[in-house]
């Protein structure tokens, strides 16, 4: 028999537990917290006790609070037990150790028994369905939220596309379609982990692993298909149109557009998919409504023609040798050459965080040309490694909230699920976003002090 959220946090000492302390992302998400939420009781996991010391002394963390508040797992396979004790006096843990494909599940599976609300880092379409097939009904039954890709992948696409939805329906108008471009402002690399979780995503994609997982959802979830939405009426405006080999244009912002290749149009479909078959009703997502046209871009400087030139060959190599597993072998083992430098394994300096912005561009268009357009800017500091750690924090406070009374204006109260989803409708996920440092802005249009270059 589950427990409310609320009854259950009651006897939790632990606000938010860091698992992956440690690694590059994990290390500023504690940082985050430390310095932005001292307000939080705050944990730290992994697997080295020296690794995590040095995380906690870097933070202030005194003898104490390091005794009280770090726990050593060091074999997350064979000591589920040890990691379920680690997470069973806490409210939300926070999972920032990757590949998730290679070592996700068994923190899931950790978390779900000690029910224990999960939020993770992956940008990994299969790592959502395997996650979903595993551990969703059994995550219901114990009332405990799983939420992937609550990162640059995909908060922003997803949060933006459901706020600019959102706007269009105050206007009883109808969503025929959403654009989502992504702009980035003195960003030269990130790190290398993330450019070996792409390489394994489009391998399980190219090889067919992505669509046996996929099989196996619909097999497992009559309930997807027996909600699909009605087709799109013909009549419909075609926007958004999307660029197909060649850089398309977009004439509002000015710049050229590729597609692009993250996860995002995979999780805001799976959003709309899971509100579809848990609220057939939904205002937004209703089994009656049918499915906007979706398109995510990469948004590039429109004078300099030789960056687009050059992403489409670095693309292009990159999507033949992640076909093959001797092609994966090689883009393993040089991240740099094959990104043209964007990808290395000690990442980006403190001078480049602290100078690299983000800029998404949310476009809701309504049936026909003429309807009024929904525009949404979400814009915040470097997407890797600096908004990463708000974005997941600013999802983390949102449930702790859902946890007091009167404070859950989440979509479900448990589940596996993607960001969209979740907190889509939520006020309060955009207010803690706000107030941490990335910006959702609902805007009449896209002027020119907004532009990214």
């Amino acid at each position: 028999m589950t427990t409310s959220r609320q009854e259950r946090y009651s006897t939790r000492t632990i606000d938010i537990i860091v698992h992956g302390a440690t690694g590059f992302t994990g290390k500023r998400v504690v940082t985050h917290l430390a310095k932005h939420h001292s307000e939080l009781n705050v944990a730290v996991c992994g697997r080295s006790q020296d690794k995590l010391t040095a995380v906690a002394n870097s933070v202030g963390w005194n003898e104490s609070k390091c005794k009280s508040s770090i726990f050593v797992v060091s074999d997350i396979v064979n000591e589920n037990d040890k990691l379920v004790a680690a997470f069973a006096n806490a409210k939300v843990v926070i999972a920032c150790a990757g590949p998730y494909r290679q070592c996700g599940l068994p923190i899931l599976k950790a978390a779900v028994e000690a029910r224990t609300d999960y939020l993770d880092l992956c940008g990994e379409p299969q790592f959502f369905d395997d996650a979903l097939l595993s551990f969703d009904r059994e995550a219901r039954s114990a009332g405990v939220l799983a939420c992937h890709a609550a990162a640059f992948d995909c908060v922003p696409a997803e949060l933006g596309a459901a706020l600019a939805e959102r706007e269009l329906l105050k206007n009883n108008t109808s969503c025929a379609g959403v654009e989502v471009i992504h702009t980035m402002q003195n960003v030269s690399c990130a790190n290398a982990t993330t450019w070996h979780a792409a390489v394994d995503g489009f391998h399980a994609a190219a090889s067919g692993e992505l669509a046996k997982s996929r099989q196996k959802v619909k097999e497992n979830y009559p309930e997807f298909k027996e909600t699909m939405p009605p087709s799109r009426p013909a009549e419909w405006a075609k926007a958004p149109v999307a660029p197909g080999l060649l850089p398309g244009y977009n004439e509002e912002l000015e710049l050229r557009t590729m597609k692009f290749v993250g996860a995002d149009s995979s999780a805001i479909r799976s959003s709309w998919r899971y509100l579809r078959s848990r609220k057939p009703d939904h205002p937004r997502k209703g089994t009656s409504i049918p499915e906007p046209k979706l398109s995510v871009l990469i948004g590039m400087d429109s004078k300099d023609s030789m960056s687009a030139l050059k992403v489409m060959g670095f693309g292009a190599t990159f999507s033949f040798l992640a076909r093959y597993k001797w092609g994966c072998d090689m883009l393993h083992a040089n991240p740099e050459g094959f990104s043209g430098g964007v990808f290395k394994t000690e990442g980006p300096t403190q001078e480049e965080l602290e100078k690299g912005r983000f800029t998404t561009y949310v476009t809701a268009f309504g049936p026909n040309n003429n309807d009024r357009r929904a525009r949404v800017k979400v814009s915040g500091p470097e997407p890797g490694y600096v908004a990463t750690p708000i974005l997941i924090v600013s999802l983390a406070l949102t449930i702790l909230d859902a946890g007091k009374a009167d404070g859950n204006d989440l979509s479900f109260d448990a589940g596996v699920t993607l960001p969209g989803a979740l907190f889509g409708d939520s006020e309060k996920v955009y207010e803690h976003m706000r107030n941490e440092g990335v910006n959702f802005d609902v805007v009449d249009e896209f002027d020119d002090s907004q532009s990214p270059v």
